[in-house]
């Protein structure tokens, strides 16, 4: 838990880092401003401190007409505190009320705040990936995937793990996956790539020099290429055979709470299960033989 002072957090240069965690240290905040308040912003704080639900169902003219001060003196210590004025204060205000009112030992995390918030982020996430990516999309991807030889997965960073996923993934069910995600041995892979290969080139933000250098080699040699990014006009998806679309982390709300490879293990699975679904009997059976493998070893 973060908790600043509210001079602290008027300072900070990215305060929205910390708007999720403020409510729930309000009171602490003011407490901490005291020292820079005149005697009537301090009557006002005190009665904040002493009365939060209450403060938090009024309007500015009622708490002016209950301490018998100006509207305006409220505002100017809302703004003393860090608040562009009244209406952004009571939110918070009424923020700090609901988390003092939830039970301290909830079993649903949905019911905290921030959690809810990140819970509505991953829908979101789902809900749109369903709507970038098509069926026709899928069944293009996997009649690439079917018809390989070997297919030979690059990626860099965060979009390396989700490649080193892929891998873990489809040659469980028979696919013969190479993935590759040092950046020298990528391109000396890719030269060995032939017309029988499919290469899988993934970067969210297409841009990824190490990968696009890698999939430009591979097509030289004939590869079919699938691409997997959040851009459509980059320079990646401008070489893909096939491009299938995740959502970009800079659209999400709470972007930095959230693993940049969720959006791709979500297509994984949309490809993965559409494979199984047209050889059902025979990816089963593969699988099951390498489960049990897993089973008999350990």
């Amino acid at each position: 838990m973060v908790i600043l002072t509210m001079s602290e957090f008027r300072k900070y240069p990215n305060k929205g880092d910390y708007m999720e965690y403020l409510g729930e240290n309000l009171i602490h905040g003011i407490e901490c401003s005291m020292d820079k308040l005149t005697n009537t912003e301090e009557e006002i704080a005190n009665y904040i401190i002493e009365h939060p639900e209450e403060i938090s169902q009024l309007s500015i003219s009622q708490i002016a007409g209950k301490l018998h001060i100006s509207p305006a003196t409220i505002t100017r210590f809302c703004q003393k505190i860090s608040f562009s004025g009244f209406n952004e204060f009571r939110h918070e205000l009424k923020r700090y009320v609901d988390l003092r009112n939830k039970p301290t030992t909830t079993t649903d995390i949905k019911q905290i705040d921030y959690f809810a918030k990140l819970y509505q982020n991953h829908l979101n996430i789902i809900d749109k990936t369903f709507q970038k990516v098509t069926y026709y999309d899928i069944q293009q991807a996997v009649a690439l995937l079917t018809k390989a030889r070997k297919v030979h997965v690059y990626g860099i960073g965060n979009s390396g793990i989700a490649a080193q996923e892929f891998k873990s993934k489809f040659f469980r069910i028979g696919l013969n996956v190479e993935t590759v995600t040092d950046p020298h041995q990528a391109v000396m892979d890719a030269a060995l790539s032939t017309e029988d290969s499919v290469v899988i080139g993934i970067s969210v933000s297409g841009k990824t020099k190490e990968v696009i250098n890698a999939v430009n080699i591979a097509k030289k040699q004939g590869a079919s290429v699938l691409v997997f990014t959040g851009e459509k006009d980059s320079e990646l998806a401008g070489m893909a055979d096939i491009t299938l679309m995740v959502m970009n982390k800079s659209n999400m709300h709470m972007g930095q709470n959230i693993s940049p490879s969720l959006p791709l293990l979500l297509l994984f699975d949309l490809v993965y299960t559409e494979l199984i679904a047209k050889d059902y009997k025979n990816r089963i059976q593969i699988r099951d033989k390498t489960l049990q493998a897993l089973y008999d070893t350990y």
